[in-house]
């Protein structure tokens, strides 16, 4: 690399270390930038009236950049999708193993929407109504993706094979996923999905957090600081809103022996009134599940 390459290189980093101070987290400026304001616009002239309980559940997720919530499943649907699920991810002609380094760890179901009967069913009333309080009424289904994960050795977590290093993601911070644990007694210790609150990201940036290889500092012993961390424990069938841009997350490991199943739907605001007898019209099969790619 030549001296104009190398001082190049040192400007992007001061300047993505500069945006992770000023932001408080790894999204860069253009996935910040006037993201919450929009937000609180269309809040302040919804397109849909929300109930209050919904308003206080977006409001949390605002404050905390997460939520966990029962979503009322009917009676069975959990583990209607689960048998779905567990019969899936062994075929191989409808998954796809997207690890980097260690391949057969993570196994995507490709297009769950269309395979999973059940999936449709997971965006309850309840769900929406948290969609709608916290988009205005104005969102749209961007995805829909389902996974395995397994057990990794002490070796191999040091290094990322399936987000199990803390990470923010790369999305405007206006994007939320929301996560349904499809596996019982998914613990903590057990290899929960794990994530920290907006102000505790915001807090361990602002202390030495450089990057998944490059934490220095208080950030060190910030980021499994039992007091600190939220591990996504709940029981099959409840599920966390969280926004993985704003919140710093990673995958749980499980244990030996034993995998951990997900389901997962992302949401970005649209311009119109989400059509809510429908909320999947027009989603297509995820095109980042494919072989030699990372989703």
């Amino acid at each position: 690399m030549g001296n104009a390459g190398r001082i190049g290189r040192a400007r992007t980093i001061a300047a993505l270390e500069l945006a992770r101070v000023y932001w408080g987290n790894d999204a860069w400026t253009e996935n910040n930038r006037g993201q919450l304001p929009m937000l609180a616009r269309r809040r302040a002239d919804p397109a849909v009236v929300p109930a209050p309980e919904a308003v206080e559940r977006a409001a949390g997720i605002t404050r905390l950049g997460y939520g966990v919530q029962d979503p009322e499943y009917r009676q069975g649907l959990i583990d209607e999708v689960r048998r779905c699920y567990e019969e899936i991810i062994e075929d191989p002609s409808a998954t796809v193993d997207m690890g980097g380094r260690i391949k057969e760890v993570v196994r995507y179901v490709v297009d769950p929407l269309n395979r999973v009967p059940g999936m449709r069913e997971l965006l309850t009333p309840t769900v929406l109504d948290t969609l709608d309080a916290y988009y205005g009424g104005r969102w749209r289904v961007q995805h829909v993706r389902m996974w395995r994960i397994g057990h990794l050795t002490e070796e191999q977590r040091q290094v990322h094979h399936y987000g199990n290093l803390w990470h923010c993601d790369q999305h405007p911070t206006s994007t939320l996923k929301f996560f349904v644990q499809l596996n019982e007694g998914v613990t903590a210790e057990g290899g929960a999905f794990r994530m920290h609150s907006v102000p505790s990201t915001r807090r361990i940036m602002r202390s030495g957090y450089l990057g998944q290889h490059r934490v220095v500092g208080p950030a060190r012993g910030m980021l499994d600081d039992p007091a600190r961390v939220v591990p996504f424990d709940a029981p099959a069938g409840f599920g966390a809103f969280c926004n993985t841009t704003r919140c710093l997350h990673r995958a749980g490991i499980p244990p030996e022996g034993t995998t951990r199943g997900m389901a997962q739907f992302t949401f970005a605001p649209a311009d119109t009134r989400n059509p809510t007898d429908d909320p999947f019209q027009g989603v297509a099969a995820d095109p980042n599940v494919a072989e030699g790619k990372f989703a």
